[in-house]
């Protein structure tokens, strides 16, 4: 009996940190990804919103503080900030002209 709450217990401190690990690098992988991802939209269209380069403050910052799960939603959020950035640099390059008095 001992020998079995032992072997469970070594098992579920394992598990637990193969899941602290698995988390840990999704997170890094998700926040590098925003980060990059924001660099280039802003190098190709010239566009750059401070809420992305603050989300990504925020996902960085819960990440040093081991909140995996909040860092990767956080990434997540300044991914669509960054898609959304690259459509209004779209419309915008479409559309000025039709601002412009003739």
């Amino acid at each position: 009996m001992k020998n079995g709450l032992r072997i469970i217990a070594v098992s579920v401190a394992l598990c637990s940190s193969v899941a602290f690990g698995a988390s840990n690098i999704s997170a890094k992988k998700a926040i590098d990804g925003a980060n990059a991802a924001y660099k280039q939209v802003a190098k190709e269209t010239s566009y750059q919103w401070t809420v992305t380069a603050s989300a990504i403050k925020a996902a960085k910052k819960a990440f040093d503080k081991g909140n995996f799960s909040e860092a990767e939603g956080l990434a997540a959020k300044a991914m669509k900030l960054v898609a959304a950035t690259k459509l209004q640099a779209k419309i915008e390059s479409e559309t000025w002209q039709m601002r412009v008095p003739k």
